[in-house]
């Protein structure tokens, strides 16, 4: 069921964003500007489930406006991916990586016209923790 996988990598890259993975960081990820180009850095020594949570919620700081000041860079910890942080600029790239990683449309489609019945399955397919899973069909109002 890949098709209903969407590749963080593959997006940001499309916004010609350059996407590194590193074990050699000490946080999550990472994004940047750098002269004229942006970098997202993740930490590969994370799980690969944390990993596209992580570059989806970077790439959620761009598409959010947050690096329109050319000396911000967000460095974001595992603390920054909790539903406990209250941070707002936080809160959104969690949002929007959320949206990028279990579109809306999708999530209904897989349980309504696929008949996909568990959290676990739904977060197999779409690639995310389980912990993320849950928390998105409680913000779409279905659990």
């Amino acid at each position: 069921m890949d098709m209903y996988r969407v590749d963080p990598v593959a997006l940001a890259q499309s916004y010609d964003i350059e996407v590194v993975g590193t074990p050699f960081i000490d946080v999550d990820g990472s994004i940047e500007k750098k002269d004229t180009k942006i970098v997202l850095m993740y930490n590969t020594n994370s799980h690969p489930n944390r990993q596209r949570f992580t570059i989806a919620h970077e790439l959620g700081h761009f598409i959010a406006g947050h690096l329109n000041g050319s000396t911000k860079m967000f460095r974001d910890q595992s603390k920054n991916f909790t539903i406990d942080n209250y941070d707002i600029q936080e809160v959104e790239a969690n949002q929007i990586a959320a949206q990028i990683l279990m579109p809306q449309e999708t999530v209904k489609h897989l349980i309504e016209d696929v008949g996909i019945s568990t959290i676990e399955e739904l977060a197999s397919i779409l690639d995310v923790s389980t912990g993320a899973m849950h928390y998105r069909l409680k913000n779409l109002g279905i659990i």
